[in-house]
């Protein structure tokens, strides 16, 4: 046990429940209570799946030279939200309809999601920092105007701290530091590997995605404090042994089919639009990005020689359900 870290811990709750008129001067601000040795509090936000768009993308998805319209401005300085929602659809044809837009524009588009969005879409993103794409998972995104095919860009953002320059110094802390955050209440919970954002344009806030956010009854508002990491790297996943380990929930089970024919001709048409979405593919880089979506309508085409699923095919759902129905053979490979 490290006494040193509960006896200090101990002390800064008792101080916490005393408050400042014990002292007989007020707290200015949490950085200041930071330092002087008490509590590192900061404002907690609940991150909601949102969508960065490109410039190039506001062209496909909502008309050439498309203005976008702000809907109100964030609590980070110089963000805001936008009028404009698109649908995100993974590739089970699942969706997520009215995915707000964030701004300003970046240089490229952005999925945010939760694990449980992840879920319902059939999409395993990554946990990842904002902007770091590389690598990460696919989906389409669908607005009035039209539909992109992202190869890559949705991700689960990871657990950031925004801190200003001044605050950051208060805490001792620096750009990309990794910390502990707790949180109090009945579902108080300590977050682990939270990354530090430095910047002087910067409000001190928390950001947890809407899963995180359930788990510790995190809103808006929520004091969250910093603690002394106990973790200075991600700790790696540990699995019980296969005896011991619970059941997995059944597949589909948070899933459900689109019937909206509108949906479907977007989806099918964000197949084609490989060449509109990144102009500078030709050839076989753009070949690489078509999928082949299969649907109901499309089984008769199947019936002899059977409906062979890999990853440039996305069979849906209700598709596959009817292949079952109609003795289609279905296999998979990858």
């Amino acid at each position: 046990m490290d006494t040193e870290r509960l006896v200090r811990d101990i002390v800064s709750n008792v101080m916490s429940r005393i408050g400042p008129g014990a002292s007989g001067t007020a707290e200015t601000s949490p950085a200041a209570a930071g330092s002087q040795g008490g509590p590192r509090k900061v404002v907690c936000g609940v991150s909601v799946r949102h969508v960065h768009l490109s410039r190039e993308h506001v062209d496909v998805l909502f008309g050439k030279g498309h203005e976008m319209q702000v809907l109100k401005e964030l609590y980070q300085p110089g963000t805001y939200a936008y009028k404009e929602t698109v649908t995100v659809v993974g590739p089970r044809l699942n969706a997520i309809q009215n995915v707000r837009v964030l701004g300003p524009l970046r240089g490229k588009t952005q999925v945010e999601l939760a694990k449980t969005d992840c879920i319902t879409l059939g999409v395993d993103a990554p946990v990842k920092p904002s902007g770091q794409l590389e690598g990460t998972a696919s989906a389409v995104v669908i607005g009035p105007m039209g539909a992109v095919y992202l190869k890559d860009g949705v991700i689960r953002a990871n657990r950031h701290l925004h801190l200003s320059s001044d605050d950051a110094a208060y805490f001792g802390l620096k750009d990309n530091d990794l910390v502990d955050v707790r949180i109090s209440g009945p579902k108080g919970l300590t977050f682990n590997n939270v990354q530090v954002r430095v910047s002087p344009d910067f409000k001190s806030e928390m950001h947890v995605d809407t899963d995180d956010g359930n788990a510790a009854d995190i809103v808006n508002g929520t004091m969250a404090e910093i603690v002394d990491a106990s973790c200075v790297s991600p700790i790696s996943l540990q699995m019980a042994n296969g005896k011991d380990r619970p059941p997995d929930i059944p597949d589909r089970s948070f899933t459900g089919e689109i019937t909206d024919s509108n949906i479907l001709k977007s989806m099918n048409q964000a197949v084609e639009v490989t060449r509109a979405v990144a102009p500078e593919e030709s050839g076989d880089a753009a070949a690489e990005r078509k999928k082949t979506v299969i649907t109901t309508a499309d089984l008769d085409d199947y019936v002899s020689k059977g409906i062979e699923v890999t990853s440039d095919v996305i069979l849906s759902p209700l598709a596959r359900d009817e292949a079952q129905k109609r003795g289609i053979k279905i296999s998979y490979r990858q």
